[in-house]
């Protein structure tokens, strides 16, 4: 089978999903020709695999090779690559400056600038990250690329607006990644070297590594070690690469969504045995006995839940990567948040009764005017424990931070709203809605003709529900 076979294969494999396959088929393509596209292919199928190293070291080989083949669009996105690996390995000033390489070569900058592109956002004593996600929000909503019409030529030029640059789309990805990576770095202590950027716009080549066997290696690692136990070993074979340990205090990961009378818990664990998981369903908590945690400890879980259940009613169903709990409620209404935070007996916010009031209750307020109805405005599904969001009527503070969010990554989906013109606005709701809140545009003309699809992050897979 040709290398050019095998690489379409594996190009194939990673648009599916199949990361072992996509690293097997494209590491073999690999020995044959090193095509930047296919190591960042391979890059990405190893960032959803959790060996970010690796996946690192092929960013930036594809830089080179996209730098020596002179293709700038490979380069962005090599850049882009380089920045989601430094992120997961929680190198966020490194993360940070890769986001500004990509976004600079969009710009239409040089691949190697004479002067360091990023010496701006480093403090000049400390050497420390100076960036804020409160400029990478500024720069998001007032940046010209996000004015300019796509495409047209003379057409767009016409039409009173710049050409957008080809990679418009490319920009957006890495300007959002910008905001979540400075957001997760304000939480640091200000010396901690997280905050360092080390990483030069062209970065180190290292050699081709050679992952063609490793998928089969660890596959094959459990009956090898059964069948030669007792066999004397003539040869020395190259171990299986080894996957990343996870750290034993890794909690497991919790997803909710509520109604006011339930509230659906998803607990992520891998491999649980349904015939001997034991649920102990109380009226201010849950225990499970047992599920698996991300390291592979199988251990008693505990939930302290923030209102009162209905223990007779509340159920559970066990799927192969995770538990589900159906939580009903004592008293229906909306909780504040899914876990207690140490007061039991939280009330929910109560539901409106659809009774008549009392002839005492009618007298009582006879005199009293009604109050002015809140102004109509769209409200949209949200499994935030904060329930839908109405973007006309968000409020943001004189410190930058809504009372409601408390300042995480939904303020740049707030600020951006707030200061937009109205076709923006408009473009906003549209992109987010149609993407599942994966895809966020504020060109109007980008969006309007076309269905925005989901493009869920690195590592996550979108799912249908029906």
């Amino acid at each position: 089978m040709s290398h050019i076979t095998l690489a379409q294969q594996g190009l194939a494999a990673a648009e599916a999903r199949d990361w072992d396959g996509a690293i097997t088929k494209l590491s073999k393509a690999l020995q044959s020709s090193q095509n930047p596209a296919w190591l960042l292919a391979r890059s990405k199928s190893l960032i959803n695999l959790r060996r970010y190293e690796e996946a690192l070291d092929d960013a930036n080989l594809a830089w080179h090779t996209a730098y020596a083949r002179n293709k700038r669009p490979l380069m962005i996105e090599a850049n882009y690559r380089r920045a989601v690996a430094h992120f997961r390995q929680g190198r966020l000033a490194d993360a940070d400056a890769c986001c500004v390489y990509a976004m600079r070569l969009i710009k239409g900058a040089p691949a190697v600038e004479k002067e360091d592109p990023v010496a701006n956002l480093r403090d000049p004593e400390t050497g420390r990250w100076i960036a804020t996600a409160k400029d990478a929000m500024h720069e998001a909503r007032t940046d010209d690329i996000n004015n300019a019409k796509q495409g047209g030529g003379a057409a767009a030029m016409a039409m009173g607006g710049a050409q957008a640059p080809a990679n418009a789309k490319e920009w957006r990805m890495a300007s959002t990644l910008r905001i979540q990576i400075l957001s997760a770095m304000e939480k640091l202590p200000a010396d901690d070297p997280a905050r360092t950027a080390t990483v030069p716009a062209k970065p180190e080549e290292k050699k081709l590594a050679d992952l063609s066997g490793a998928v089969e290696e660890t596959k094959s690692a459990a009956s090898s070690t059964a069948t030669t136990a007792t066999a004397t070993p003539t040869t020395t074979q190259a171990p299986a690469v080894a996957k990343p340990v996870v750290p034993s205090d890794t909690p497991l990961r919790l997803q909710e969504f509520q109604s006011t009378t339930t509230m659906s818990v998803s607990i992520f664990s891998k491999g649980v045995n349904k015939e001997k998981l034991k649920v102990d369903f109380q009226p201010h908590s849950v225990h499970l006995n047992s599920v698996v945690y991300p390291n592979g400890d199988e251990k008693a879980f505990q939930l302290d839940l923030w209102g009162e259940i209905d223990t007779a009613a509340s159920k559970y169903t066990v799927t192969p990567n995770k538990v589900e709990l159906t939580l009903v409620k004592k008293t229906p209404g909306k909780w504040a948040q899914l876990k207690s935070d140490g007061n039991l007996n939280q009330p929910a916010a109560p539901v409106p009764s659809p009774a008549a009031p009392t002839a005492a209750a009618e007298a009582s307020t006879a005199d009293v005017k009604p109050a002015a109805a809140p102004a109509a405005g769209p409200a949209y599904p949200s499994s935030s424990r904060t329930g839908p969001k109405n973007w006309d009527q968000l409020d943001v503070g004189e410190d930058g931070k809504d009372e409601d969010e408390g300042g995480d990554i939904n303020l740049f989906f707030k600020k951006m709203y707030k200061g937009a013109t109205p076709e923006q606005q408009r473009a906003m709701m549209k992109s987010f809605t149609e993407s599942n809140g994966t895809s966020l545009s504020t060109d109007w003309n980008d969006v309007k003709d076309r269905k925005v699809e989901t493009v869920p992050p690195d590592g996550v897979q979108a799912r249908k529900w029906e």
